[in-house]
């Protein structure tokens, strides 16, 4: 009676094969993963670059540069009232109603510009006077001034009538 087993002898546990499920999801995860991302860096239009060339301070990806760009609107009203509605006639005296000093350009616009750009400023409450006519540049309108400083020079050019964000910078 070789082949009966005693009964008080335990009965051969059976093992299950290990699950395949963790390991699976794991890699097909890092798979869909990778492969979106890769798409994703395709369709922007990055290109490879290693850690070393950004330890070198080189630029990995910049934008392309925005250029400034000049529309000069010269019109002769029909009438004072038209001028007086389409802006500040010649002529007119007009103050920086700003608590800080603004630029006067040498042309209209502001981005972009080199230092050399800037020919003088005009401090708080400071008075200029309404030369010629209005430009529009940078998204901004733009009047041809002149400025006399406090010691007697006169400086020609061009005052935005507000800031890019909306702020009022001439007013009477």
């Amino acid at each position: 009676m070789a082949d009966q087993i005693p009964p008080n002898a335990s009965t051969p546990s059976f093992r299950r094969p290990a699950s395949l499920y963790w390991p699976g999801f794991l890699a097909s995860f890092l798979l869909l993963s990778s492969l979106s991302c890769g798409a994703l860096f395709m369709a922007t239009g990055v290109t490879r670059f290693d850690l070393a060339d950004l330890q070198a301070n080189q630029a990995g990806w910049t934008p392309p540069p925005a250029l400034p760009t000049l529309e000069v609107a010269v019109a002769a009203p029909e009438s004072d009232q038209d001028r007086i509605d389409d802006g500040y006639p010649p002529g007119e005296q007009l103050r920086n109603i700003t608590s800080s000093l603004v630029n006067i350009r040498a042309v209209p616009g502001y981005l972009g510009k080199p230092d050399g750009d800037i020919v003088g400023q005009v401090p708080p409450g400071g008075v200029v006077e309404i030369v010629g006519e209005r430009a529009v540049a940078d998204n901004l309108v733009w009047w041809r001034i002149r400025y006399i400083t406090a010691d007697g020079a006169q400086v020609e050019g061009w005052i935005a009538e507000a800031t890019a964000s909306g702020v009022q910078i001439l007013g009477r």
